[in-house]
Formats: C-alpha cells, structure tokens, sequence
C-alpha cells in the first residue's frame, strides 16, 4: 500500500509492521476516516486512524522483540561483568550498544573488552558487521 512505501522512505522500520493487515481487520474505518476527510477538505481524521494503524501494529509487534530489547540490570556491576551481562543477554549486540547501556566511553568498552578477550573469558565469532560474541564460561 501507498501508506507503507511512504512511510518506509522516512523509516525503514515501517517495512516490517503489519500496517496492510491492520488496516484490512479496521476497513470500516479507514474508509469512515476517509469520508470525513473528504468534505472537510482536512486530513485530520485520516492521519488520527493512521496513527492508531501504526501503534496497533507495533503492539502486534512488540512480543517479536522483546526478548532482544528486554532490559538487563547493570548498576552495581564492574564494567567487566557488565559487559558479559549484557552480551549473555543479546550477543549481536556492539560495543556503541554497551557503551550507551553501560554509560560508559566506547574506548572504555573497547579496551575491557580486548582484557576479556585476552583473559579468554570473550571470544568475537565472525566479522565485526554479521559476527557476534561467546562469553566463555
């Protein structure tokens, strides 16, 4: 649908909600929120049942990615053990990630990371991009 290819140019994420299907199970209103836009020459009513559209779709899908975005508890772990945390949690996930959870400079997490690695406690799998971590018990 048009609503989709318009949205995905301003954020990709709009490819991958469920707004076709959504829209169809809410057809009675998305052409009652047509007919009152048309009259009014406004396209308020139209724009307020897109945006229920959008919130409905992320609701539909949230559960997808809660586990990978559910919220590890680091405060009151050493930067190294926060470290594994939130790798054990989400092994894709990069060092900007850690940095910005943790709080920490990137540099910081770097070098940690490279102690760990060094300790043989952490092991990179795969190139930087596609790759992703093992802690190593």
């Amino acid at each position: 649908m048009r609503q989709t290819l318009i949205l995905s140019q301003w954020h990709p994420l709009f490819l991958s909600l469920p707004l076709e299907s959504v829209i169809k199970d809410n057809q009675q209103h998305y052409y009652q929120a047509l007919e009152q836009a048309d009259p009014q020459a406004e396209s308020t009513p139209f724009i307020h049942f897109m945006l229920l559209v959008i919130a409905q779709a992320l609701v539909q899908s949230a559960p997808v990615n809660v586990s990978v975005n559910a919220p590890v508890n680091v405060s009151g772990l050493k930067t190294p053990e926060a470290i594994m945390a939130l790798i054990q949690h989400n092994p894709a996930i990069t060092r900007q990630q850690i940095a910005d959870t943790i709080g920490k400079d990137i540099r910081t997490i770097g070098r940690a990371m490279a102690k760990l690695q060094q300790a043989g406690r952490l092991r990179r799998v795969g190139p930087d991009k596609s790759g992703h971590w093992e802690v190593i018990s």
